[in-house]
């Protein structure tokens, strides 16, 4: 295997059977780029339309942690405002089944809103994926590449010795 990796993607095709399934949570605004590897996914989400009324909202059900929280600037505030907006919108939502009070939940929903996904995918992708994104701006990207490497048989995407 390793030497029709080492003779490239012509050769190396095998890894398209080499299949990979994984549950991934991960913020709407990580998902929205990861949804550019549609050859070779499958990905099964928790539905955001029918179960964002299931739980109350908290600071954990968001990808929060570069949000500053200074003197000046009060963008957590903000934050834990559009939570809070959501839970009055989700109680008024469960106590009437109003659709209008759904629909504040679904628009206000903040891009750092983590779903999870289940994703079935092959270590073809996982190569293209990682070699496109390991260097990325993004920390989800550096966190899902090294799940990559740890992966059983990881040089065959990474190329690592």
């Amino acid at each position: 295997m390793k030497r029709l990796v080492a003779a490239g993607t012509d050769h190396s095709k095998f890894m398209r059977f080499l299949p990979v399934t994984v549950d991934v949570t991960a913020p709407l605004y990580w998902w929205k780029e990861f949804d550019t590897y549609k050859v070779g996914t499958v990905a099964n989400s928790c539905s955001t339309m029918h179960k964002i009324h299931a739980k109350r909202f908290e600071r954990e059900d968001f990808s929060v942690e570069h949000i500053l929280n200074c003197d000046e600037h009060h963008w957590m505030v903000c934050m834990d405002d559009i939570i809070s907006a959501m839970n009055v919108a989700r109680e008024k939502y469960l106590e009437t089944k109003d659709k209008k009070y759904w629909w504040q939940m679904i628009q206000l929903l903040p891009s750092s809103y983590n779903q999870k996904r289940t994703m079935m995918l092959n270590y073809a992708v996982l190569r293209n994926i990682y070699f496109a994104r390991r260097a990325h701006k993004l920390d989800e990207w550096h966190d899902f590449c090294k799940w990559i490497e740890k992966l059983l048989f990881s040089e065959l995407i990474t190329l690592k010795k």
